[in-house]
């Protein structure tokens, strides 16, 4: 009894419980990417597209999972790996990334679009010091203006042309091709590094929305690059824990990346209570570390204290681009997150109610966002919702498919090629899917305490958000390279049976 009172056993019991903790979160996100399959397989008995594509991705999980345990193929990929080192493998699948966007481009260009459009015509006034296309929406969606403002810095230099835009976003995702070459490296060993970056390479969503003009290359980007550094951090804390300045300035640094992300797409709330939750709760036998404790929350207070100053002056920016205060909390968003007629998707009459509020005399963007709370509390409490059929509805336009990138070509190009390209997406998706949950299961059978845990966090985070606020097939495109570094778990070197720290 009197052992269990001591320090000693306290931090025991902390650490104990700091791992069911971490495998409590991992379980429940290792259900719902299941539970997202399984959605798929009871559509796929009115759409049997969605039943071979299920079976399909099934046997290429299977097939590369049993490739990966032979000794022989993977053992002489992952020799010629060794010979060519991390730096020219790298090179390698980059080019590999670059090859297969710009061939895309090329062959199968469109002009911007709906909210693509938006994106260009908001970065050409931003790019001509023009007055901003559509003031009154952009004010209430003021993220739009996070990416238009970044391209429109490469606009002023190459041109007004739509393919600054397509090539811009490829580069980018080169770029995150990267971040996932040298995460996975981190994780799992070279050849699963050398295995997840081409998986991102090949990865048909990425290839097939490259022709557009979007934000989600830009904060992918910017969000792998976040946890890229904060690894990195972890990795070195033990060599500048003694310091007060190491982690105050990387705090203060990752505090402004973190604002660049959220400027883009407001996710950085997500960012920030997942970074929490490790810190506070999933970091194991390092939570008896004084030492540590005292560099991770002067970190973390830098990084609130740069997010914080940074997002006032990123507003005032706004303010000044658009003439009128920007709109702050996204109610609209949750209000049609909970619309039983759309089930939680797109709803033309529920903005049209918000934008009758902006357009009241005095009205605002903040203030229409305001006004929409009444009509969120009288969804909530209305008969009509249907809170089992809203989630599964949620999940499944969130998780069950991937088809966007051939479906965005519906008005361009000939059926049968949009319903090809489907098909293609969902095949690699849901073989995708398949390896991420393998990878997670690893995971969560060896798993300690590691600052990779943020990776699962960040996307459990992003999937509940989206249970309760405004979903879309496209708003998933940022998990695509977490579900791919799950995936390299798989195909970890070393001896799976004795309980290694990922």
């Amino acid at each position: 009894m009197g052992r269990e009172k001591s320090p000693r056993g306290i931090f025991e019991k902390m650490e104990r419980v700091s791992a069911c903790l971490g495998r409590i979160m991992l379980s429940i996100l290792i259900f719902i990417c299941a539970l997202a399959l399984l959605l798929a397989l009871a559509e796929g008995l009115e759409s049997p597209s969605y039943l071979a594509a299920l079976a399909a991705g099934a046997v290429a999980a299977g097939l590369l999972l049993w490739l990966g345990k032979r000794k022989g193929p993977f053992g002489s990929f992952s020799r010629l790996c060794g010979r060519l080192g991390a730096a020219r493998c790298a090179v390698i699948i980059t080019l590999l990334c670059l090859v297969m966007g710009l061939v895309w481009i090329v062959l199968v260009p469109i002009e911007p679009f709906s909210d693509y459009k938006t994106y260009w015509d908001c970065a050409l006034s931003i790019a001509k010091g023009q007055e901003i296309y559509s003031t009154e929406y952009v004010a209430m969606y003021p993220h739009i203006l996070g990416y238009a403002s970044f391209l429109a810095l490469f606009i002023k230099i190459f041109g007004e042309h739509v393919l600054v835009g397509a090539l811009l976003g490829l580069i980018l995702s080169c770029l995150s091709g990267l971040l996932i070459f040298y995460i996975a490296r981190e994780a799992a060993g070279l050849p699963a590094a050398v295995l997840a970056s081409g998986l991102w390479a090949l990865y048909p969503g990425r290839i097939m929305l490259g022709s557009l003009i979007f934000s989600e290359p830009l904060y992918t980007c910017l969000l792998l690059l976040f946890i890229f550094l904060l690894l990195r951090l972890h990795k070195r804390q033990d060599k500048i824990k003694g310091r007060i300045l190491p982690p105050l300035l990387w705090g203060l640094g990752l505090g402004l990346l973190l604002e660049g992300i959220n400027a883009v797409r407001p996710i950085g709330a997500i960012l920030v209570i997942a970074l929490l939750l490790w810190l506070l709760l999933l970091r194991g036998r390092e939570m008896k570390e004084g030492g540590l404790w005292r560099f991770w929350l002067l970190f973390t207070a830098a990084l609130l204290l740069g997010f914080q100053l940074s997002g006032r002056l990123w507003n005032g920016r706004l303010e000044d681009i658009l003439g009128e205060e920007p709109a702050g909390l996204p109610i609209y968003n949750l209000y049609v997150g909970f619309n039983m007629d759309t089930l939680g998707q797109w709803s033309g009459e529920d903005m049209d109610l918000l934008f009758e509020y902006r357009r009241q005399e005095g009205g605002s963007a903040p203030e229409a966002q305001k006004s929409m709370l009444p009509h969120v509390l009288e969804r909530l409490r209305s008969e009509e919702l249907d809170l089992g059929k809203l989630f599964s509805a949620k999940l499944f336009t969130f998780l069950g498919n991937d088809e966007l990138g051939g479906y965005t070509y519906r008005f361009t190009r000939p059926e049968s090629f949009v319903k090809i390209c489907m098909v293609i997406c969902n095949c690699f998706y849901y073989m995708l899917l398949a390896l991420a949950l393998a990878g997670l299961g690893r995971l969560w059978r060896s798993w300690k305490d590691s600052a990779f845990l943020l990776l699962p966090l960040y996307s459990l985070g992003l999937t509940l958000a989206h249970m309760l606020i405004e979903v879309s097939s496209r708003y998933h495109y940022s998990l695509i390279p977490m579900f791919i570094i799950f995936a390299a778990l798989c195909f970890k070197e070393g001896n799976k049976n004795k309980g290694e720290t990922i």
